[in-house]
């Protein structure tokens, strides 16, 4: 089963669709990608993950990943992958339980810790911006 609630390629999902599959949670979405978008001046872009992920919002820079977001029904998942240092850094973070777990407890591959954070309430909003914060510092404004 794919990571997302949208799996079939020829079908990308319109922004109604999204909003409708993500019920309550929608608006932790859309403080998400503000977030993103006036912290790292980045905008996501649908992609098509294959089969095991479905459609994603993909934010990336110089070919780097920052992070993904699948949409799931009354949910998200924010994938997130933490170099060593990161990691380092963000086990000094005041994470919420479940999210400082997985920081804890995901295994490290070469390239990483690949945290997927099921979304659901406040402090999982809290504790990805924490997570983004690590992974990469704020544009300055303009």
């Amino acid at each position: 089963m794919a990571i997302s609630y949208f799996i079939d390629k020829l079908s990308q999902p319109s922004s109604t669709e999204l909003e409708s599959v993500l019920g309550s949670v929608f608006p932790f979405w859309e403080r998400l990608i503000h977030f993103i978008e006036d912290n790292y001046r980045m905008v996501g872009e649908l992609n098509y993950g294959g089969k095991n992920y479905g459609w994603n919002l993909w934010y990336r820079k110089s070919g780097k990943s920052f992070v993904s977001l699948y949409p799931q029904a009354e949910s998200f998942v924010a994938q997130v992958v933490l170099g060593k240092e990161q990691v380092e850094k963000s086990l000094c973070l005041r994470l919420g339980a479940k999210v400082g777990n997985m920081v804890r407890e995901t295994p490290q591959l070469h390239d990483g810790k690949w945290l997927f954070i099921p979304v659901t309430t406040e402090v999982d909003i809290q504790d990805i911006e924490q997570l983004l914060l690590t992974k990469k510092r704020p544009v300055k404004p303009k």
